[in-house]
């Protein structure tokens, strides 16, 4: 029985397509292939879970009816290829985001920042006076006193962009030629003249234990001069003594807990008797506090603590670390970079501060032939001289120290010279300290508190500076991707859905309609045709 039914389904799908097959003999194929099109659609309209796409091809309704829901149909799916557009750029433009991970996260997981303190006072009187008193004057200035020589030293402070407008090429010319005539260099005559870190710290405390303060600080080279340095690992050398080089950490040193007397306390002797040159109308200290690998420079968070004070400089650090999804894309398409993943020619790992600081050395090399004593310099680049550089300094010095560096006066110029000269990208794992400071009068007349930090010790002008964490939790930010493959896909298939009702097996209906469908049908021709042939 059911193979009579079976063949009587066959015999009658052979004799259409043979009706069929004889009338599409006598038409052109143009004409053949639209109306297999339209046939086509018909049924994918027919049977599709597309919204609106049923309404078009109802026999029963007005032609206004249908071709409204054509329009409608029309309008939603050239929405719907707009949106995804929208969306797949935001993607591109935006391949990752940071988002807060944690408020709570536990600070001695992140590490100490590096302080660095600088004395205000540039050059030491009683140094510049040592110095001018063995120095020879040129011929022409063979009359020029100790106290007018002096005051010559303090125009080597004009490398520091801080120079008057108003000084004569020849005061520069006399300063040269002592310079020449004595066998010095700036950088040299400058690390004699600044005030040295075994006078200016008179006591060191660290995480409530006492310590010699050339035993955790040492001498660095820096935006503001020769500057003493707690923690930093900027630079692959350390300038400690060789006696305690083995007994210094590797790493960044770090803290378990919060509160002054577990963080760093530094006395410190301004001798504001002794000044010279300072950079800004002030007596005391300039404290940067950043990353421990990262340059010293005016990028770090810096405050200003007066002589004869006690000041507490409060952090309160954060950190941004990458998913692993994030180091999957390239550089340029995270936009950021590891600290081991390009190597520096001075500092000892990469980061946006360390290349952005090696950028403005090559930089100035590049506009006026030197790099003054401010900048990083691998031995490779010229020192500047103030006979011919400090003029070309002073005007270039906007043009280099900013944020952006300009090429020329056109602002367009201006990152794309970060870019792809010195392709300087922001940290993918990075540590901030914003910090905030308080301060006060120092006097110990009443106090009881760390008799032992300051015994044998007279206090006259002294600046006494406590860094510390101010709380055992910080902020933890993560830096993910926007978009992996599975939002990119929820994205599209809401889109989709939304405007046009489209799921997979709408898509499976599309594909097979116009190709397996297609092909069934090609088959049963050939099979009318065999058939034919046959009887």
């Amino acid at each position: 029985m059911f193979k009579n039914i079976s063949k009587q389904i066959l015999n009658d799908v052979r004799q259409e397509h043979t009706v069929k097959a004889l009338a599409l003999k006598k038409r052109p194929h143009k004409e053949i292939f639209n109306e297999w099109l339209k046939e086509k659609v018909e049924s994918f309209c027919s049977v599709t879970s597309l919204h609106g796409y049923i309404h078009t091809i109802q026999k029963d309704y007005h032609p206004f009816e249908r071709h409204l829901w054509l329009a409608l149909s029309f309008f939603a799916l050239i929405a719907a290829i707009i949106l995804l557009w929208i969306s797949w750029n935001w993607n591109a433009e935006t391949p990752t985001t940071t988002v807060i991970e944690s408020t709570n996260y536990p600070t001695y997981n992140l590490p100490f920042p590096a302080v660095t303190i600088c004395n205000m006072n540039k050059i030491s009187r009683q140094a510049a006076l040592e110095a001018a008193k063995s120095m020879q004057r040129s011929d022409n200035r063979s009359n020029l006193s100790d106290d007018e020589l002096i005051n010559k030293f303090k125009l080597m402070l004009h490398f520091m962009g801080s120079g008057n407008a108003n000084t004569s090429s020849k005061e520069y010319e006399e300063l040269h030629d002592i310079l020449e005539i004595n066998n010095k260099n700036i950088n040299y005559f400058l690390e004699t003249l600044t005030p040295k870190c075994t006078d200016i710290l008179e006591r060191c405390s660290w995480k409530g234990s006492l310590w010699r303060c050339d035993s955790i600080f040492q001498p660095i080279n820096t935006s503001e001069g020769v500057c003493c340095s707690f923690n930093n690992y900027a630079f692959p050398k350390q300038n400690y003594d060789l006696k305690i080089l083995s007994s210094i950490p590797k790493t960044s040193r770090r803290v378990t807990s919060c509160g002054f007397q577990t963080g760093l306390s530094v006395l410190l002797k301004p001798f504001t008797d002794d000044y010279v040159g300072t950079e800004i109308a002030s007596s005391g200290f300039k404290i940067m506090i950043h990353n421990s690998y990262d340059n010293a420079d005016s990028n770090s968070v810096t405050k200003l603590i007066p002589a004869k004070s006690e000041a507490y400089l409060t952090i309160s650090p954060e950190s941004t670390y990458s998913t692993t999804d994030v180091f999957d894309l390239t550089p340029d398409s995270r936009n950021c970079l590891q600290p081991n993943e390009r190597k520096m020619d001075t500092f000892s790992q990469y980061s946006y501060i360390n290349c952005v600081a090696e950028c403005r050395s090559a930089l100035v090399n590049e506009i006026c032939g030197c790099v003054p004593y401010t900048l990083p310099n691998n031995g490779t680049m010229k020192k500047c001289k103030i006979i011919p550089h400090l003029k070309c300094i002073q005007t270039n010095y906007l043009r280099f120290a900013g944020s952006t560096f300009q090429l020329n006066n056109d602002s367009t110029e201006t990152s794309k010279y970060l870019r792809q000269k010195c392709k300087c990208l922001p940290d993918c794992l990075f540590h901030a300290y914003p910090s905030e400071v308080s301060t006060g009068t120092l006097f110990r007349q009443y106090s009881r508190n760390s008799i032992s930090f300051f015994k044998d010790i007279t206090l006259t002008n002294q600046t006494l500076v406590h860094v510390f964490f101010n709380d055992l939790i910080s902020t933890h930010y993560r830096k993910d991707m926007y978009q992996n493959w599975l939002g990119i896909l929820a994205a599209f298939g809401g889109l989709l859905g939304l405007f046009l009702g489209f799921s997979l097996v709408t898509g499976f209906e599309l594909i097979y309609f116009f190709t397996i469908r297609a092909l069934f049908d090609k088959l049963a021709n050939k099979m009318v045709k065999a058939d034919k042939h046959v009887h």
